[in-house]
């Protein structure tokens, strides 16, 4: 009977211990949370200082130095800060082969990242190989790995591609945890038993970025396995390092949110889902920005729905106790407090799911009318060179090409689409202008410069350099008419963008 009771006492001690740890790794992800502000200051301090350094480097070899300390910097941090550093490396590299390969290699990388795989590829074959050092080769290595893989499901040659990636990339350090992991899989692909926790254990961890790969792909290693407890323990360590680190373009918090949400735990989940979107968008990641945003949804509707289930139980709740006046009436407060804010809840959602649906149509037409008119195109040229002959091809790419006048439809197509989401939008805009500075739209369904400024502010494009990029004009030109309609208005400037997004 001792002997029962002892063993009964020790399981349930073990289940405590358990339970405990199992807290403790989501709490050190929490206070990580907490401080996020803090590592990301300490982060911005790093990049000035590198910065400095890039300003006052007096040759061109420093000065790619330093532009290569913050291609590394930006790399998980903001893709289009990393893109520009990478454009210096590729102006100051020189002839030295070191700096033209390693130069090459972050550019082939910072274009997967930003999903540009045909231009990411055509850069990765041109890298050679031959003069990269070890940080130059484990960037070869990462790129090559990651667009051969995704171009497998179009063309089986990469396979091959992939696989000599890999191994050239072992041979030259078969301690980078990276690629370890990498081998790893490649191992198993080929039917072969690998322990992979403890080659990955076995490598050699220079810091902090490291650390989190590493409990990163010992997660992915658990996760495989069937593990879930371990992987949400090794992704919870992962995440806070890469906090510690102020990286936005991470992966650990979304697995771990997945895992939390397959385990019922959709608070948790819905709160670092949002994180992690937060921080995509903010680093422009565009590889992942999709996955999170169709999880994120995943995970809001199951919240909608648990949401409506405790609104129909506090109704029952309501009525059971209805023969106490005051609290029913307590309780009728309460409930429809709630209803409005599910509401407004759902209307953000129907909002968005319009915005999405508009713009995703209108791309797709586009995309397909322009299709068309390169095919017409291309069908011309070649029926211009079978009857009149080459140099009759000349005389016509001379002239104006039809992607010319493609801009113009191209605006008039967004003015319409934004008009017929927001019918409002001008009138609510000019409730907020001076009396003698009206924004009046040219045409029906036609907006203004200045209105299509506020139309990508109020879609979320608050940055100038894409207004520009997508209006067609220069950055310069895009801050002088944002600083005019500041100036006519009755806004705090330092509010400005927030409350035209918010009309």
């Amino acid at each position: 009977m001792k002997t029962r009771i002892f063993h009964l006492s020790a399981a349930l001690l073990l289940v405590l211990s358990c339970s405990v740890e199992n807290r403790s790794y989501l709490q050190d992800l929490d206070r990580a949370i907490e401080q996020k502000e803090e590592f990301d200051l300490s982060h911005e301090r790093l990049q000035d200082w590198y910065r400095l350094q890039f300003r006052v480097a007096s040759t061109d070899s420093a000065r790619w130095e330093a532009a290569y300390s913050l291609e590394k910097i930006f790399f998980y941090h903001d893709v289009d800060s990393c893109y520009h550093y990478t454009q210096e490396m590729l102006r100051l590299q020189g002839r030295d082969l070191r700096r033209c390969g390693t130069s090459a290699a972050c550019y082939a990388n910072i274009l997967y990242k930003m999903d540009s795989l045909g231009r990411a590829l055509t850069v990765l074959e041109t890298v050679d190989t031959s003069g990269l050092g070890t940080g130059g080769f484990h960037t070869y290595g990462y790129a090559g790995y990651h667009i051969y893989r995704k171009l497998l499901h179009d063309n089986p040659v990469y396979e091959q591609r992939c696989r000599s990636t890999i191994n050239s990339w072992w041979r030259r350090d078969s301690t980078n945890v990276e690629c370890v992991y990498y081998h790893n899989e490649q191992l198993r692909r080929d039917g072969q038993s690998v322990d992979g926790i403890g080659r990955l254990d076995a490598c050699v961890l220079t810091s902090p970025n490291d650390t989190a790969k590493a409990y990163y792909f010992k997660a992915m290693e658990y996760l495989n396995a069937g593990d879930d407890v371990k992987a949400m323990e090794c992704f919870a360590t992962s995440a806070t390092y890469d906090l510690q680190v102020s990286a936005k373009a991470y992966n650990a918090l979304y697995e771990l949110a997945r895992i939390l949400f397959r385990r019922g735990d959709i608070r948790r989940a819905d709160r670092y889902m949002r994180m992690t979107l937060e921080d995509a968008a903010s680093s422009h990641y565009a590889l992942r920005y999709n996955d999170i945003i169709l999880s994120e949804y995943e995970i809001m509707n199951v919240v909608l729905k648990q949401e409506q289930h405790r609104k129909y139980v506090f109704i029952v709740g309501t009525v059971s106790v209805s023969v106490i006046l005051l609290v029913a009436l307590v309780l009728l407060i309460l409930l429809l407090r709630y209803s409005g804010r599910l509401t407004v809840s759902q209307r953000k959602l129907s909002e968005v799911s319009s915005i999405k649906d508009g713009f995703l149509a209108n791309y797709m037409e586009k995309c397909v009318d322009y299709l068309n008119k390169v095919d017409e195109y291309r069908s011309s040229l070649r029926r211009t060179a079978k009857e009149d002959g080459p140099d009759a091809i000349m005389v016509q790419l001379r002239k104006p090409s039809f992607a010319s006048g493609e801009f113009n439809g191209l605006l008039s197509s967004l003015d319409s689409t934004f008009m017929g989401i927001f019918p409002d939008f001008v009138d609510n805009v000019n409730a907020h202008m001076e009396p003698g500075y009206k924004l009046e739209m040219p045409a029906k369904e036609k907006l203004s410069t200045e209105l299509r400024i506020l139309a990508l502010i109020k879609m979320g494009i608050s940055k100038r350099q894409k207004i520009a990029k997508i209006l067609n004009m220069s950055v310069t030109t895009v801050y002088s008419y944002h600083c005019n309609l500041q100036k006519h208005s009755d806004i705090p400037a330092q509010y400005f963008d927030r409350v035209i997004a918010s009309l």
